[in-house]
């Protein structure tokens, strides 16, 4: 296995192991279960002009969302003739969300009273966002699926969705950052998962036409050559 292959995967596994420290620490230790508390209370709004900004935004991370803009993504991949890529993509955001919401239910957990805080809480199933899955796995999901001179462009929009969805979340008291935090690690362990997946099937092509002799190169190979 190459480096190639290992520094994907070391992600993977970095992120999926994170996953349960943080909840715990969400859950249970205290300085921690403080500060998640005070920047949502500083960041949380029920009137005004940022909570309607947020209410907006907030919608591009829900499952209709998801399906449109999901269909946009895998046209572009075909577009480009990324047919890999786009399956790469469609696991991402099917395995992705589907994690995040198992962890809602097997995570489920009351934080803190809301009587005692004045304002309202997030639900107790709130850990990871699933609204953050969703827009991160869609950013991701872009990036797999462009060529490489459009990944600068790819990642900028997907950044600025990612963060406007996170960021909604935690103004409309939907998630505590620490949420937020959660569904960008699930991602972020299925997207290093595959890439893994797609870079080992690559050099495994690149093996293989060496060993016969031949000179088809693979097809597809996101992050690896810059087609």
């Amino acid at each position: 296995m190459t480096r190639g292959v290992k520094a994907p995967l070391f992600g993977a596994i970095a992120c999926a192991a994170a996953i349960a420290p943080l909840a715990a620490l969400a859950y249970s230790y205290g300085p921690f279960k403080a500060r998640d508390l005070d920047i949502l209370a500083h960041l949380q709004r029920e009137t005004g002009a940022l909570h309607d900004l947020a209410a907006a935004l907030v919608n591009l991370g829900d499952l209709a969302s998801l399906l449109i803009l999901g269909a946009v993504i895998a046209g572009i991949g075909l577009h480009f003739g990324r047919r890999r890529e786009v399956v790469a993509a469609t696991v991402l955001v099917v395995g992705a969300n589907l994690t995040t919401q198992g962890l809602k239910s097997a995570l489920e957990h009351v934080r803190y009273r809301a009587a005692e805080h004045g304002f309202e809480l997030p639900w107790p199933n709130s850990f990871p966002s699933g609204h953050t899955t969703a827009a991160a796995t869609l950013a991701v999901g872009l990036l797999f699926v462009v060529p490489a001179r459009h990944r600068l462009a790819a990642a900028a929009i997907g950044f600025l969705l990612t963060a406007a969805v996170g960021f909604s979340v935690v103004v409309l008291s939907w998630h505590y950052p620490s949420d937020v935090l959660g569904a960008l690690l699930v991602v972020g362990a299925w997207a290093f998962a595959i890439l893994a997946v797609l870079r080992y099937r690559d050099e495994r092509a690149r093996r293989d036409a060496a060993v016969s002799g031949g000179s088809r190169r693979p097809r597809g190979r996101w992050a690896v050559s810059t087609e």
